[in-house]
């Protein structure tokens, strides 16, 4: 259970959701911000909690189900009581790719009773021979690709075509990794300062990842421009200075 929920401001201008009714809309913003929400958009919905929570009778929750799910907000699986916020991870990006990793197991512990479980599964990065670990073997981290997948952080790149490029958290784990010893979120903020001061040497969208890792790369190999101060004992003199 998460302490809180994030409307995101679009939310009020979908046409979608304008459309379906303010029961549809109040239903919508109860999914997105209840007690029983979690930080991968999916979990079990019993009728009982939710009509508790929003004074309604079951009927009226079913109807505001049916709507939900036919506007392609939702997927709802009445039998198992599950409901998936389908671009749940699109509008409540992971802050670090340790919430990635979290999201990720807790996709894979989804019930495969779940009709849409593949889904989720696909919407969190993960791969179904991930999900189902055999025996004793431990399950491997899920290795996003760094083409985007679900979940960016706060830093888009300035492209020459006047968009922006937003990292992906699974490009910035692939390169925490890549690079133990750099600073990666400190690094791309440089060089999208880099692209805002130079806007003729911008990149193209499919040219972003290959300039951000050739960046950090030349991070790497940069060293150090802070020496440690000498100790007294280096000091001619140990450490008395000459008159």
């Amino acid at each position: 259970m998460r302490d809180y929920g994030v409307i995101h401001r679009g939310f009020w201008a979908n046409e979608s959701l304008r459309s379906a009714g303010d029961d549809a809309r109040m239903l919508a913003a109860y999914l997105l911000t209840s007690p029983h929400t979690t930080t991968l958009g999916a979990f079990r919905l019993p009728d009982a909690y939710a009509c508790d929570d929003l004074g309604w009778v079951p009927e009226r929750l079913r109807n505001g189900f049916e709507t939900l799910s036919n506007i392609g907000f939702i997927r709802y699986d009445a039998a198992s009581k599950w409901v998936w916020i389908v671009k749940f991870l699109e509008f409540n990006k992971p802050a670090n790719p340790n919430i990635w990793k979290a999201i990720a197991k807790m996709a894979s512990g989804v019930p495969d009773s779940v009709a849409f479980k593949d889904e989720i599964l696909v919407s969190a990065g993960v791969s179904e021979t991930v999900s189902k670990p055999l025996g004793n073997t431990p399950s491997p981290s899920p290795s996003p690709s760094l083409e985007g997948g679900v979940g960016e952080t706060d830093v888009a790149i300035p492209l020459i075509d006047g968009s922006d490029f937003a990292v992906p958290l699974a490009a910035v784990a692939e390169w925490e990794q890549a690079y133990p010893g750099v600073d990666v979120m400190a690094e791309l903020r440089k060089a999208r300062a880099w692209c805002v001061a130079n806007p003729k040497q911008r990149k193209t969208r499919v040219g972003a990842s290959k300039f951000l890792n050739g960046w950090l790369s030349r991070a790497a190999d940069r060293p150090s421009a802070a020496k440690p101060a000498p100790s007294k004992a280096q000091l001619p003199g140990g450490g008395r200075r000459a008159l």
